[in-house]
């Protein structure tokens, strides 16, 4: 049974709801009212100065002190050092959630300087927003069942519950209670956003299995009426997809999978590429689309991959990145990806090794290593940073500046 809410009609009621007290970030707990989220300066602080634990005294040097660089609670791993410019290495500016005993972050968005994030796998999951700079952590919703893919806009924050078929809705500031957008019987995956429009995919059966019920749906703004006849894709298994003005761009998630682009306005499907083994997630910039090719479990004897293709369909699929250049690396697993314009690179995560990578988007060169260790998951790029979120290990977000 399928139910649709209305977005427009949600803004104009306010719930008022208090932040839980659910994780410690630096010398401080989030959530808790007395914790300061400044970056210096703005409660009566020098602008290098911040009161951290709450207590009235600007105790934390935000230029030298690798527990609260920058921000409260941004921490500065691998013994790295904090100066003006940031933490030497990865910053670390929210953990532990949905809980430190069962942290498990998946994707992220950013959204006009915050960092949203979903994590959790059952009916424990959760959805939160911290600054990009760092600082304290607020909580969106609770109680999710395995939020998946999520999206920002002026209109809110929008999330797939994997477990619970539906998309989701909430305000930026976790002011409202969550709202249901849409209530599927099929599993919700991805979701993208910008101003205009919300789009999501969901399968009508297993990771790979084609059924009647697989789509693209799409949600249009402010009015947020949910339509699920605008991409019927009973032949696939779609996964994540990926926006620019004209069309929505997304995989099929099978064995010999495809990446698709489906017009916008009148949700035409243009094939870019197929016979991809298992494609998982995808991007895209002004001329091309980048997706990971990502086989798990059974079917590792298949080999994942980084790939483009021009989003006109002009050229073929080609690969950018495959396990050949990593001789000395066993079980690679492409998962999440990320370009923008702001420079020549595409950055993906990689599961299996486990690894924050980045290669030139023509295909050139040699594989850079960002960052190794942990279990990397959702990656973003944000001004002169690239953000990822670890699934494992204590459930946090981390950034890194982009090497020049």
């Amino acid at each position: 049974m399928r139910q649709a809410f209305r977005v427009g009609l949600m803004l104009s009621v306010a719930v008022a709801t208090a932040p839980a007290c659910t994780s410690v970030l630096g010398d401080f707990t989030v959530g808790e009212s007395g914790a300061s989220s400044s970056s210096g300066g703005s409660t009566g602080c020098p602008a290098d100065m911040a009161d951290c634990d709450g207590d009235g005294d600007c105790e934390a040097r935000l230029h030298a002190d690798p527990l609260n660089c920058g921000a409260c609670g941004a921490v500065c791993l691998d013994e790295g050092t904090c100066s003006e410019t940031g933490c030497s290495g990865v910053t670390e500016i929210a953990r532990g959630f949905p809980t430190p005993e069962d942290a498990n972050a998946r994707l992220l968005a950013i959204y006009a300087d915050e960092v949203y994030w979903t994590a959790g796998e059952g009916t424990n999951g959760s959805v939160q927003k911290v600054p990009a700079l760092g600082g304290a952590v607020t909580p969106l919703a609770a109680g999710q069942n395995a939020p998946y893919g999520i999206a920002v806009n002026q209109h809110g924050v929008f999330w797939a519950n994997l477990n619970d078929t539906n998309v989701m809705w909430v305000d930026r500031e976790g002011q409202e209670d969550p709202k249901v957008i849409f209530d599927s019987n099929h599993a919700t995956l991805g979701v993208a956003a910008d101003e205009i429009e919300v789009f999501w995919s969901q399968r009508a059966a297993g990771i790979g299995v084609a059924g009647e019920g697989s789509l693209i749906g799409k949600i249009a703004m402010p009015d947020g009426w949910p339509d699920d006849e605008f991409r019927e894709a009973d032949d696939t298994s779609p996964h994540l997809v990926a926006l620019d003005e004209e069309h929505v761009y997304w995989v099929d998630r099978s064995a010999r999978g495809t990446v698709n682009r489906t017009h916008r306005g009148t949700g035409n499907t243009d094939k870019l590429a197929d016979d991809q083994p298992f494609p998982y997630a995808i991007a895209v910039d002004e001329a091309f689309v980048y997706w990971t090719n990502s086989p798990r479990g059974s079917d590792t004897e298949l080999q994942g991959a980084v790939m483009r293709a021009p989003k006109d369909g002009s050229q073929e699929a080609m690969a950018i990145w495959t396990p050949v250049e990593d001789d000395d690396v066993e079980h690679p697993a492409p998962d999440c990806i990320a370009v923008d314009g702001n420079d020549d690179y595409v950055y993906w995560t990689d599961q299996g090794t486990p690894r924050v990578l980045r290669k030139r988007k023509d295909g050139t060169g040699r594989q850079q290593l960002l960052h190794e260790g942990g279990a990397p998951r959702g990656i973003a790029l944000h001004g002169g940073f690239v953000f990822w979120v670890e699934e494992k290990g204590g459930g946090g977000v981390r950034k890194l500046p982009r090497p020049r």
